[in-house]
């Protein structure tokens, strides 16, 4: 394996993923270091939705809501082509999103919502019960109304990220499943040591490991600054196998949200459980994720379940992603971590904006794409210590 890169991604998730094919794109030599997993803990914890109207809420800032936006809108292309370089497919789907409530106060809530989404120029419509019934007769006589978001779109994770890794591989890039131990600069390159005994050499490098504690304790390494506050957000979910039954839309219902996936395989997610790294799946979380969905739509406490499972989602105190560099820091050390719950929803958009500030190359970005709001520095000197 050649041992000198351009750039050396530690994290293999989506957004590494992303990020890597972005820069191969540029013509640099790009290598990817991940600890080996071959679906990542926040993966684990996704279920694939590109929901920027109801995950960008009222409390959300302009800045992350545009950006939230903006990487919706470069979706689409950015399927096809992961799709066509990888020759796989991710079950990319732009047929809407549908919020439902089940009593007055949660419609207004949803009421709320759309007013405050119509004031940031989002298409979104309102529905009562009777509209959202025609438009997803899977929904129980349960749903009062709804709001209902044409534009937002899902994606089955599990297969973004092989279409991902494919793709990225078939351009040209590397990739080492190994576990980084130690770096260190020389001769004005950074040298990484990895689990193998190998040294890997890059001139410049991005940390976007998730949750895991090792993003942590690179950037203290490699920046000889406090870490950014990343914790880990626990999620649980389950997929179901929906039979005969059609739901044709993502619902979005109080305490759960309902995906259809391809193969007649529904997700239904997600618990949050804040700063918890265990991976075991309570049974009685599950049992409410079902109890939940089966009042929006009716049939569900009926399927057969093919898998529970939990991951990790790294999450920050502001609920917005670290990307960039420090102003103080060194100028070839990047970050690309704490997505929390959107990590897939922001990746062709984070890939992008990130991309063109390691090569310099920023002619041309849509406003909507700074990546000034996602500085590390707003956390310095209130970091995790």
């Amino acid at each position: 394996m050649n041992t000198g890169f351009d750039i050396a991604i530690i994290g293999g998730g989506v957004i590494g993923l992303a990020l890597g094919r972005a820069l191969l794109a540029a013509k640099l030599r790009v290598i990817i270091i991940d600890a080996g997993a071959d679906i990542p803990a926040a993966t684990n914890a996704a279920a694939g939705m590109l929901a920027p109207s109801f995950e960008m809420g009222q409390r959300t800032g302009e800045a992350l809501y545009r950006f939230s936006a903006a990487s919706l809108s470069l979706w689409p292309e950015f399927s096809r082509e992961v799709e066509d370089a990888a020759s796989l497919s991710m079950d990319y789907r732009d047929d809407g999103i549908l919020g439902v409530a089940l009593d007055e106060p949660q419609w207004q809530e949803l009421r709320t919502r759309y007013s405050d989404l119509e004031g940031r120029g989002a298409k979104v419509e309102m529905l009562s019960g009777d509209e959202a019934r025609g438009l997803e007769p899977a929904l129980s006589s349960n749903i009062a109304g709804a709001l209902f978001a044409p534009f937002d779109a899902q994606v089955d994770p599990r297969k973004l990220l092989l279409a991902l890794r494919a793709a990225f591989l078939k351009s040209g890039g590397m990739f080492s499943s190994e576990r980084v131990s130690h770096i260190k600069r020389a001769r004005n390159i950074y040298v990484l040591s990895i689990s193998s005994g190998a040294q890997i050499e890059a001139d410049k490098i991005v940390i976007a490991s998730g949750a895991a504690t090792l993003s942590k304790l690179l950037v203290e390494i490699v920046c000889d600054l406090p870490p950014p506050p990343v914790r880990p957000v626990k999620g649980e979910a389950v997929a179901l196998d929906m039979g005969d039954m059609q739901v044709r839309h993502v619902v979005r219902a109080p305490g759960a949200y309902i995906c259809p996936k391809a193969g007649a395989r529904m997700i239904i997610g997600a618990t949050e459980i804040e700063s918890h790294e265990s991976l075991d799946v309570d049974p009685s979380a599950i049992a409410g994720l079902i109890r939940n969905g089966e009042r929006a739509v009716s049939g569900i406490a009926k399927m057969r379940e093919m898998e529970r499972w939990a991951g990790l989602r790294p999450a920050t105190p502001d609920g917005a992603p670290i990307l960039g560099r420090y102003s103080d820091g060194p100028d070839d050390v990047f970050l690309a971590l704490g997505h929390h719950r959107n990590g897939i929803l922001l990746a062709p958009a984070s890939a992008k904006a990130l991309a063109a500030e390691i090569t310099g190359n920023q002619a041309g970005q849509s406003p909507a794409l700074t990546l000034k709001p996602f500085s590390p520095d707003r956390f310095q000197g209130a970091a995790e210590r």
